[in-house]
């Protein structure tokens, strides 16, 4: 598995549990497990949403589901 495929199977498995739409950047942050100290890990990098969190903005929402979030995170990470 790559890099790519990683970070987007650790994002559904994130938000597997998560009820949907949300809405607001708020809502986001509630649904994550540890909120902005949510860590994703790869080999050994890891990255928090506090660090991704400037990845998303207002327009963005609503989210429709956890591929919805998953597909915009790795689209506007580059991977």
């Amino acid at each position: 598995m790559d890099v790519k495929e990683e970070v987007y199977e650790q994002i559904l498995a994130i938000l597997k549990d998560t009820k949907f739409p949300i809405n607001s950047m708020e809502e986001m942050i509630a649904a994550l497990p540890e909120g902005l100290d949510t860590t994703c890990i790869v080999g050994d990098v890891e990255v928090t949403a506090r660090e991704v969190q400037s990845l998303v903005t207002e327009k963005d929402f609503p989210f429709k589901n956890a591929k919805h979030v998953a597909d915009l995170l790795i689209e506007r990470a580059g991977l």
